[in-house]
């Protein structure tokens, strides 16, 4: 089977560092972008047959820590100092700003999968010596937390008390004037009290509704805000969209790194609302054995003492006790026998479920049930390596109908 094929788009006509909507793939002609959302009136420029190399990296590395902004460094070869800000003669001068659109996506087997959208932060220009000087430009490259982290808000208008997370998702974005066509946003579980009005960046407020959720916020690979729900969070590894084994019968994959340690207990877990007061959960059987392991959540904006304590206690339910973990696995994109690999490897996105199962020393294995936290892409003309980094989630549920999430007596009840 092919590998995919990466195609690198930019927007050197964008008036703005943000206009109204992304680049869209039109799928009608298979990879060519067909349609212009920038609003720029003209269509962006492909300079695939100048990229030498891409790095991705989106994601977190553990479930306990936030999101980071996404970034990529796409390499380039510049023989005509096209890619030379101060070249009035070159092809996209004066256009070479910071904050351009960019666009990275993947064709496999006739279909289009985005891997990276955002903004050029920086255009970085070395030069090889030899018998003719040839230039080495390095864009690197940010997705839109870092607008979300430059947008400063107050009052949020819209956000009162009883309104539900995804609602004030939606508001948070409505009061920097985020589009409309860049949000994917679940209507979210919990009810949260009216918006505290303090001065924070969007990006806190959001991650302030996140938590208070139990949920997921990040910017996916097409640029969009996406809010994912306490409930859709803990039905994702249960409906897993791929399965990885090394024993068969499943994608395989290289390089898993295994573990396990102390590092995700959480013995005594405290959760305080906003003008609420502490809630504590703890397990002393787990705290005599591995010693004190306390984890604190405060700020949220849960309307109860009752809700905070359900979070501690959902919190000590599944991290009391350490687990053999999966933190990563491998995918050589490259591939020729299993279909299934590639297509997986271009295909998820952050907080996707998957399932994946670990031989293991002594003729065992371990199957974990995982959610993807962390999506690193490294690309040249003849390689493509895609790490996926994995991790239970930090809150469980029981899920009816699943072989892996809706066991009795062994699954515990979500909140």
């Amino acid at each position: 089977m092919p590998a995919p094929t990466l195609r690198v788009f930019v927007d050197f006509d964008s008036d703005t560092a943000f206009e109204t909507n992304p680049l869209i793939l039109g799928s009608a002609t298979k990879g060519i972008l067909g349609t212009n959302r920038l609003g720029s009136g003209t269509l962006p420029v492909e300079i695939t047959n100048l990229v030498s190399k891409v790095s991705i990296r989106r994601g977190r590395n553990r479930i306990t820590s936030k999101f980071e902004f996404g970034e990529a460094t796409v390499s380039l070869y510049d023989q005509n100092g096209d890619w030379n800000p101060n070249n009035p003669n070159g092809a996209y001068y004066p256009d070479l700003v910071p904050l351009r659109q960019i666009i990275i996506y993947a064709t496999y087997l006739g279909v289009d999968y985005y891997l990276f959208s955002g903004f050029i932060t920086t255009y970085d220009n070395t030069f090889k010596q030899g018998n003719d000087d040839l230039s080495n430009v390095m864009l690197k490259c940010v997705d839109g937390f870092k607008l979300l982290a430059g947008s400063s808000v107050t009052t949020v208008t819209g956000a009162p008390a009883g309104q539900l997370s995804g609602a004030r998702v939606n508001a948070i974005l409505d009061a920097i004037a985020w589009p409309q066509s860049l949000r994917v946003v679940d209507s979210g579980d919990s009810t949260l009290q009216a918006d505290p009005g303090t001065s924070r960046t969007a990006l806190e407020a959001l991650q302030t509704v996140e938590n208070s959720e139990f949920g997921g916020v990040f910017v996916d690979s097409q640029g969009e805000v996406r809010f994912i729900s306490r409930t859709n969070l803990i039905k994702a590894p249960a409906t897993s969209l791929y399965s990885f084994s090394d024993l068969g019968g499943a994608i395989t994959y290289t390089n898993a790194v295994v573990a396990f340690d102390d590092t995700t207990i959480l013995n005594s877990v405290s959760v305080t609302r906003s003008g609420g007061t502490a809630q504590t959960a703890s397990d002393q059987t787990s705290i005599n054995t591995y010693f004190l392991h306390s984890g604190k959540r405060d700020g949220i904006l849960v309307q109860t003492d009752t809700e905070a304590l359900d979070q501690a206690q959902g919190i000590l339910a599944t991290r009391k006790d350490p687990e053999v973990r999966i933190d990563s696995i491998q995918l050589n994109l490259y591939d020729d026998i299993n279909p299934d690999k590639p297509k997986a490897g271009v295909d998820l996105e952050l907080l996707d479920g998957v399932t994946v199962t670990k031989a293991m020393p002594g003729n065992t294995s371990v199957t974990q049930k995982s959610l993807i936290n962390g999506i690193n892409h490294d690309i040249t003309k003849s390689s493509w390596m895609t790490t996926l980094f994995t991790a239970e989630p930090l809150l469980a549920g029981f899920v009816l109908d699943s072989a892996i999430s809706g066991i009795i007596g062994t699954d515990v009840l979500a909140y």
